[in-house]
């Protein structure tokens, strides 16, 4: 359950911390690509907390 958890967070800066250093760049977001981008990066941080917790209850 911890390692999901880790999971879930460390998705979750990752996410924020790709998207911020990209505007810092001067990269130019519409409102299009920030809502495409946060949906896909939610569907792939809950998959991989998913499968960080099936894999950690077998331990």
């Amino acid at each position: 359950m911890e390692n999901a958890l880790i999971a879930l967070v460390a998705m979750i800066i990752f996410t924020i911390a790709v998207y911020v250093g990209s505007w810092l760049q001067g990269t130019t977001f519409t409102r299009k690509f920030s809502k495409w981008y946060f949906i896909i990066m939610l569907f792939a941080t809950i998959i991989v907390t998913i499968v960080t917790f099936v894999l950690s209850i077998g331990e």
